[in-house]
């Protein structure tokens, strides 16, 4: 590859001389009111300014904790830490009376000498630190503080250490869906080359403008939102994912406000802004320059990206803008992706012949299935390639067109492996495919875990492996019957479900738990929200529910990315550990 910077300081360094007066970050306060704005070289002299002060804490090659809310100190620590040599760790901010289990099982893995944190987070952490004895261990430094020690920001200067393209940069975490988070070590040769990937698919260049919203602390929000447009030399304004989640309006609004081209979320973002948008709002919106609407990090849903396109075509937004794309921590970010202004592609496929024959099958469905529709994550990048592989008894072939396996993933974007677990590391990024010998000798491959196949190029993806449901030798998708439950009846809160299997006298039995809109709480009629959920998956799946528990809202696990965890929901389902407001279960009446 042919690559125009080797490390994440290469990149900074570049903005910071050739383009020097050029916007870079824009931090909008309260999602619509600027508070910051920084140029590329007024970026760089803080940067420069706040890593002095780090060495004067920490050894290059020691691991960092970044422990900001969403905003200017969190991109400035993190390239801080690039300019100091020191390993960055994002981590979730915690919020008031929150448990701080995740972080210390990160602190503990990792080994980190030191957090860089602000006042307000500190305030709420530091009560704690009797109960978490490890986090009282690590030095917590304000930076606001730090900065204040050290000389004013420089208008330009070398970085303070060298670093090379297999370096480590930083380590991102896992979200932990199935298991306890893991560190993915992603060196800068990593990174430069998934942003070059980004850059390719979304036709980012200079004259482009970002906004986003998404967790800086998450691979999709950090990587695709605040590095890829300084890797493209635009400018991106930033909302927390609170101004989001409180009125989605806000990040349409911004797009209208900046003429943005690139912007983009998971599933639920497009779906929530057709549920919550007013029309009045609506009628504020001009979504015309809008280009590359990424979408990605969760299944991706057609009807919904078509009940956007319907709902926001009056504002000037163009179908052909959506981008759905797929990726994951241990790949980087991006591994697949469409073409700009490419729109979705879908495919019908028979759901009989996905479940029963792990095939995807085109033709029309047999008598008594149904169709169902796939979005396409696009195609493999250049110098990366993605094979589909039958995993069974350790088989470890390719499989053909159509038929579903694991996704494998080859190329310079694949991480190093996790952080201080050489087992794990070994089997998830040094798999070793048993056909093509000639042609794959002495690749190795990561494993992703994912399910899916490829057809005339385009990866389609079917599933979690692990989260796979199997009932009576059929392969049940537990995001399909979410998305079943969650149409079924309008006290049913859309994206806060879970659907796993239990073992019951021997066989695996399909269970389901839901939270209920807190508008539905008062009065509501439990018992008509459990039937209809129950007759709707025996009607679209042919499926008899074992359990049906409705909770209340915010009771089911979820990723620090936001994606519900089907495996910690069925542990706490197991032991009560769940607010139940009312239940089914088979058998009873």
């Amino acid at each position: 590859m042919d690559l125009r910077f080797n490390t994440l300081i290469d990149l900074l360094r570049h903005r910071a001389e050739a383009d020097r007066d050029r916007i870079a970050y824009i931090y909008l306060r309260d999602g619509q009111n600027e508070d910051t704005r920084w140029t590329y070289g007024e970026f760089e002299g803080r940067v420069i300014q706040l890593a002095r002060a780090i060495l004067n804490h920490a050894e290059p090659g020691d691991r960092a904790l970044i422990c900001h809310h969403p905003g200017m100190e969190y991109i400035l620590s993190f390239w801080a830490c690039m300019y100091a040599g020191v390993v960055a760790v994002p981590v979730y901010p915690p919020r008031f009376n929150q448990k701080l289990e995740r972080i210390q099982t990160i602190v503990s893995d990792v080994g980190a000498r030191i957090a860089l944190t602000s006042t307000s987070v500190l305030e709420t952490v530091r009560p704690l630190f009797a109960e978490f004895q490890s986090l009282a261990k690590i030095e917590w430094i304000e930076t606001e503080k730090l900065m204040s020690q050290v000389e004013a920001p420089v208008p330009s200067g070398r970085p303070l250490v060298s670093r090379e393209y297999s370096d480590l940069a930083f380590i991102q975490y896992t979200s932990g869906s199935t298991s306890n988070p893991k560190g993915v070590m992603l060196t800068h040769g990593n990174l430069i080359s998934n942003l070059d990937v980004i850059q390719a698919g979304f036709g980012h260049h200079e004259k482009s403008f970002g906004i986003t919203w998404l967790p800086p602390y998450h691979d999709m929000g950090l990587i695709g939102g605040i590095l890829s447009p300084a890797y493209a030399g635009f400018p991106v304004a930033m909302l927390s994912p609170y101004s989001f989640l409180q009125r989605p309006a806000r990040w349409l609004q911004a797009i209208t406000k900046y003429q943005a081209t690139s912007s983009g979320a998971p599933n639920f973002a497009y779906e929530i802004c057709v549920k919550r948008v007013t029309d009045e709002q609506l009628a504020e919106l001009d979504l015309s320059h809008w280009e590359t609407a990424f979408c990605g990090a969760e299944p991706i849903r057609a009807e919904v990206l078509d009940a956007f396109a319907k709902k926001f075509a009056v504002c000037g937004f163009r179908k052909e803008a959506f981008y759905p794309c797929y990726g994951l921590a241990e790949g980087t970010l991006m591994v697949s992706g469409g073409t700009r202004m490419g729109g979705a592609h879908t495919m019908n496929v028979d759901a009989y012949a996905m479940e029963h024959d792990h095939k995807a099958v085109t033709a029309p469905a047999k008598d008594g299935s149904q169709m169902r529709t796939l979005v396409s994550c696009g195609s493999q990048p250049a110098h990366h390639e993605i094979r589909i592989v039958d995993t069974d008894q350790d088989r470890f072939e390719s499989v053909p067109d159509g038929t579903i396996g694991e996704i494998w993933v080859h190329g310079p974007s694949v991480a190093k492996g996790y952080w201080n677990k050489a087992d794990e590391s070994e089997t998830t990024f040094h798999a070793t495919l048993k056909t093509n010998p000639g042609a794959d000798a002495g690749k190795s491959f990561l494993r992703t875990g994912d399910l899916g196949f490829l057809k005339d190029g385009q990866l389609f993806v079917t599933g979690r492996a692990k989260d796979l449901v199997i009932i009576r030798g059929r392969n049940v998708y537990p995001q399909d019957v979410e998305a079943t439950v969650q149409s079924a009846h309008p006290g049913v809160e859309t994206g806060n479900g879970a659907v796993f299997s239990v073992d019951h006298q021997g066989e695996e039995r399909l269970v389901v738990v839901q939270e209920i809109d807190r508008r539905f709480r008062s009065g509501v009629d439990a018992g008509a929200i459990l039937s209809s959920i129950r007759d709707r998956i025996l009607e679209s799946h042919e499926l008899k529910a074992h359990a049906i528990m409705l909770v209340k809202q915010n009771s089911i696990p979820l990723t620090s990315s936001g994606k519900i965890q089907r495996q910690a929901t069925r542990r706490l389902f197991m032991d009560g550990g769940l607010e139940e407001i009312s239940r089914y279960q088979e058998g009873t009446t």
